[in-house]
């Protein structure tokens, strides 16, 4: 296993970072593949208001150019907030120049990845969806095409241990008052 060292954090300067949209693309990293939602976004903006401090925590990870600007790996859309929000500089974790772009194309997928998955029932019991859905967690729903009773009347003798699995496809654009409603 290697062995860790110490991160760089540093404060930049928001005008020397700029997001990835393929300035390393000749040398094999294409730009940052995700896609910036409207209401996601504004979410974000609100959270980094709300919680400015969380930044610290959660720093951009920056490589350095050639030109003396950086390049963001993880965190284009905290980036291009924290300029709109008119934020002048940004905590960052300066990643090691020397690193290869296959590791940088890693990196670039895993900060957006989500390894775990939400335990709903914590969800819906210990914590309150507002804030949920403040914080840009997708929740789940159901459609009115679900007849939960009769769904529990055909499996109630299921000898399923792991109990029985409803399976909902969640619309991007739900009326979330429409929505709480249902549920």
């Amino acid at each position: 296993m290697p062995e860790l060292k110490a991160t760089d954090y540093v404060m930049l300067d928001l005008a020397l970072i700029e997001p990835n949209e393929g300035q390393l693309q000749d040398e094999g990293l294409p730009a940052n593949p995700r896609e910036i939602l409207t209401h996601k976004y504004e979410l974000l903006k609100e959270n980094i208001t709300n919680y400015p401090h969380f930044l610290k925590y959660n720093a951009l990870k920056v490589l350095p150019l050639d030109n003396g600007h950086y390049l963001v790996i993880g965190g284009n859309m905290r980036c291009r907030a924290l300029k709109e929000l008119g934020f002048t500089k940004c905590p960052c974790a300066v990643i090691d120049p020397e690193t290869p772009i296959e590791d940088l194309k890693a990196f670039v997928i895993l900060d957006n990845a989500s390894f775990g998955r939400w335990e709903w029932s914590m969800v819906a019991n210990e914590w309150d969806n507002a804030q949920m859905q403040a914080w840009g967690v997708d929740l789940p729903i159901l459609s009115n095409d679900v007849d939960i009773d009769q769904f529990f009347e055909e499996n109630a003798e299921s000898d399923n241990e792991k109990g029985d699995k409803i399976v909902v496809e969640l619309p991007v654009d739900a009326d979330k008052d429409c929505i709480k409603a249902i549920i």
